[in-house]
């Protein structure tokens, strides 16, 4: 049982740009998204704005860096 909690938290860790990108960029697209009025009528925005910051993610964990 440890060593599965073990390799869970391994996977989570090596994924920890990608969470980064998903969580907190998407949060801050999103509040950005929000008070903007042009955005702020696009249905779903707030998934838009999840996805972007996931993908942000997805390339600095394939990249290796952020910049």
């Amino acid at each position: 049982m440890n060593a599965s909690f073990e390799n869970i938290l391994n996977i989570i860790l090596d994924w920890k740009k990608f969470w980064f990108g998903l969580i907190f960029l998407g949060s801050v697209l999103n509040a950005l998204a929000k008070q903007s009025a042009y955005l702020s009528s696009i249905e779903n925005i707030s998934f838009w704005a999840f996805l972007l910051g996931g993908l942000i993610g997805l390339i600095a964990k394939f990249r290796g860096a952020w910049l």
